[in-house]
């Protein structure tokens, strides 16, 4: 039987680090499962320095293109032995020692030292994380057999680059492959970096970053200045073609250059482009379109809707009937197949406050994981099925008045949102009651149409409701007390 976390303390001497550097991000954690390395696989303690291949010289101070080594940088080291089978970990660099330190990590048991693991290694690669790089890297080591049996231990481990936010740190990636260790790591040029300066957005505003390139695709949010640029990094493999990546910043599609363009590992690239803003939608069809094109529309959050499907930021010509209330490129949130927009109404469904509906009868339309949370159209109109004696509140949302504008979602009705509708709702206002007080003049607590389900008891479901509460939550309350409603409609 082979014992569990045994720890082997070894010093690696070499030389003091050194790099080339680019721009800067944000750090996340590189070890997963943190909370199974405490018992699961074999540890083993490692301080080593690292080299930059090209030259060896010590990183400078920032000038543009060299930067020293600081604290918060990060090697993340994995690879593959004969005997430790595979082996992870993340090292972290210590500025007064001048070294990365941290810990190792193996499939089996390993007596040797980690010079020895990595020198006779099958596959080895060290690869460096910068402060502020918006990376992830993950280590998982897991257990497929009994708790004293470690023969079936693993580790899996994964890395890719991501999004850096600013540019005042490196972000550069830098590695050194298994082939030339003789007592250090040496590193070298892996990644291109593209530093982005986009202008003609709005100001100090979030906008979607949507980056492709052949490794796959970053989604990232990004905050304009008061000038309405926003400024980041990307991380790209080197021999990346340039023309074959696409951008597209706050919904605008970004020419990125007009003729092929092969990327150079260890080279900065400083690229500046004018977005041209999206063109403004004046219809819930413009802006389901708009939605449906890939456009980021969250900022159509809070816009009048009247009777014939025009949107107006405020002061809406004809017959105000509500606001866009929330937009999402899944009908799956709207509820609705082929929706894409919730229409919150801009006054109560009725004058008083109602009563969910009587105690002790199930009416299949619990809050669980499936399309009956999504769907409130489904659910209001079961429950008005029973009559308005059976369920008031939902009955005054299903018969709301106001003119529903044609060309929406099909079947196109007034209905009470869902315990997620709500959710989603709220998000969209950023999470405060207050926003959507403000926005959509609701006051008080508010029905939905589910049923609450605690998870394990159905019987839950024959005297409680979900309710938004005016303390920015989704509560639970008995269906015989009297509150507020307010109609939505999917377009």
């Amino acid at each position: 039987m082979k014992t569990k976390n045994i720890f082997k303390a070894v010093a690696l001497a070499m030389m003091m680090p050194a790099m080339l550097l680019t721009t800067a991000c944000s750090n996340d954690d590189d070890v997963a499962n943190t909370s199974y390395i405490t018992n699961k696989g074999y540890a083993l303690p490692v301080t080593v320095n690292v080299t930059r291949q090209d030259d060896g010289a010590t990183r400078a101070s920032f000038d543009g293109s060299k930067l020293n080594f600081s604290a918060g940088d990060k090697l993340f080291v994995k690879g593959n032995h004969g005997t430790a089978g595979l082996f992870a970990g993340t090292l972290d660099y210590d500025a007064v020692s001048g070294k990365f330190s941290g810990t190792i990590y193996t499939k089996n048991s390993y007596d040797g030292t980690a010079a020895a693991l990595f020198t006779s290694a099958n596959t080895v690669r060290g690869t460096l994380l910068p402060n502020g790089y918006g990376s992830t890297g993950f280590l998982s080591i897991n257990n497929n057999s009994t708790p004293d049996d470690a023969t079936d231990d693993y580790v899996s481990t994964n890395f890719a680059k991501a999004i850096a936010l600013t540019k005042n740190a490196a972000v550069e990636q830098l590695s050194w492959e298994q082939g030339n260790y003789s007592g250090s790591f040496l590193l070298q040029p892996r990644s291109a970096i593209l530093n982005f300066t986009i202008t003609g957005l709005a100001a100090s505003t979030q906008v979607a970053v949507v980056f492709t390139s052949n490794n796959g695709t970053v989604n990232e949010n990004v905050t304009t200045d008061a000038l309405g640029n926003a400024t980041f990094a990307l991380g790209v493999s080197g021999g990346e073609g340039l023309h074959n990546c696409t951008l597209s910043v706050g919904g605008n599609p970004i020419t990125l250059v007009s003729s092929s363009k092969t990327l150079t590992a260890g080279k900065i690239y400083n690229i500046t482009r004018a977005a041209a803003p999206a063109p403004a939608a004046a219809s819930l069809s413009e802006l389901k379109t708009a939605i449906n094109g890939g456009t980021d529309c969250s900022s159509y959050i809070g816009w009048e809707v009247n009777s014939a499907g025009a949107i107006a930021q405020s002061g809406i010509s004809g017959t105000k009937i509500g606001y866009v209330a929330y937009v999402s490129t899944s009908d799956v949130d709207a509820g609705v197949s082929g929706s894409r927009i919730l229409v919150i109404a801009s006054a109560d469904a009725a004058a008083t406050t109602l009563t969910w509906g009587s105690q002790g009868t199930a009416r299949g339309v619990e809050a669980v994981e499936n399309a009956n949370d999504l769907n409130g159209y489904s659910n209001t109109n079961t429950l008005q099925g029973y009559g308005s004696e059976a369920h008031p509140a939902a009955c005054a949302a299903w018969n709301y008045s106001a003119t529903i504008p044609s060309g929406g979602a099909s079947p196109a009705h007034w209905f009470m949102p869902t315990k997620k509708q709500w959710e989603n709702m709220l998000d969209a206002k950023g999470g405060a009651y207050i926003a959507m007080a403000t926005a959509y003049g609701i006051e008080g607590n508010y029905w939905s149409s589910n049923e609450y389900f605690n998870g394990e008891d159905y019987s839950e479901c024959k005297n409680w409701a979900w309710r938004l509460a005016p303390n920015s939550t989704i509560m639970n309350l008995m269906k015989s007390n009297a509150l507020n409603v307010r109609s939505i409609f999917a377009y």
